[in-house]
């Protein structure tokens, strides 16, 4: 399919791929919905095989990011970006600039954040050039990591009545937010096996909180009662499925699923699946509250997603249907229920 094929048929509102031939820029800014609000998405920055896998990207992660933003609550729509170089480029400030000015020239339909690859100092750079930025205060790992640990939490209590003291559960990545996710599960009392394609990240967490190391990818296959996609997206795979042996699949990896069908593979196996965009809020309920100078129940709020896994989880049985097709069909409904209000523009002066 052709890029408006593919917007048409997905329900885009608006791609812009960006060049900049002075600083070697090449990136994605997609905005999928803004019914809600402004779209709200992170700058990810990682060397892509090619363009097309770099937009593909774009268009998957601010199309999740909908659907997180409705789930969660809040009023926002979905955007992401790309960018699509190496982190360690010695040219990333030029490349951050520039992708900003590409930014700003969206009039604020689009609000940048941190992600994979950029850092709170990288947006604060950012924000010479556009106006609203979130992530510039403070990393919303943490709470991106607590809302995935409320979520294990909940879905251990809803279906097998224990805690996540003894539990067992496999984290695939150690960045910023598996670091955090291990070190709440480890206060908790869970077990902890962990890999990574850090050494160093894994030495540090095997010494600090007495994880078992594995290799990276062995992780997901791990003996274990819950695994932890907490690195990059479409960690489970149809051969993955085929090898799991986990009761649970809760992490903070956006997409963690290869192809949305997979959900129904994971029922089928009574494997119990909360989706990542509902997981993973934590950090948007963080920027959303930065960007209001807000922070009063912040932290009750990233709780309550495991109230909302409860409810998925709950509807999902009741149905016989899988998490996500249920975790959309709630995500849509309230996107409905506030149309045709979109797209939102920003307010004339």
């Amino acid at each position: 399919m052709t890029l408006s094929q593919t917007m048409a048929a997905r329900d885009f509102e608006q791609v812009v791929v960006c060049r900049d031939p002075n600083s070697g820029l090449e990136s994605v800014i997609a905005v999928h919905d803004t019914t809600l609000g402004p779209s709200l998405g992170g700058i990810r920055m990682r060397a892509y095989p090619s363009q097309d896998a770099a937009l593909a990207d774009a268009l998957d992660l601010a199309e999740a990011m909908t659907y997180k933003a409705a789930l969660a609550g809040l009023e926002l729509g979905g955007g992401k970006s790309v960018i699509n170089a190496d982190p360690t480029s010695p040219h990333r400030r030029e490349l951050l600039a520039a992708h900003a000015r590409y930014i700003a020239g969206l009039g604020g339909r689009y609000i940048p954040a941190v992600d994979m690859g950029t850092s709170p100092e990288d947006l604060e750079l950012v924000g010479h050039y556009v106006p609203t930025v979130a992530s510039q205060r403070r990393d919303p790992s943490y709470f991106t990591a607590r809302g995935v640990v409320a979520s294990i939490r909940a879905a251990l209590g809803l279906t097998s009545a224990t805690g996540l003291r003894d539990a067992h559960v496999a984290v695939q990545g150690l960045g910023h937010v598996g670091r955090h996710v291990v070190a709440l599960l480890a206060e908790e009392g869970a077990r902890l096996t962990v890999g990574d394609i850090d050494a160093a990240r894994v030495r540090e967490v095997r010494d600090r909180f007495g994880a078992t190391a594995v290799p990276a990818d062995e992780v997901l296959i791990t003996d274990a009662d819950v695994v932890c996609p907490c690195a990059g997206g479409a960690a489970i795979t149809e051969p993955v499925l085929d090898r799991l042996k986990a009761r649970y699949v809760i992490g903070a990896a956006n997409n963690v699923l290869a192809d949305q069908s997979l959900a129904g593979g994971l029922m089928q196996r009574g494997i119990v699946h909360v989706p990542d965009f509902v997981a993973n809020a934590g950090g948007l309920i963080a920027c959303e509250a930065e960007l209001r100078g807000d922070d009063s129940g912040v932290l009750d709020r990233v709780d309550g997603i495991g109230d909302t896994a409860v409810a998925i989880l709950s509807r999902a049985q009741a149905t016989h249907t899988d998490s996500v097709s249920v975790a959309l069909e709630l995500a849509r409904t309230r996107l409905a229920s506030r149309r045709p209000g979109r797209p939102w523009f920003p307010s004339a002066s």
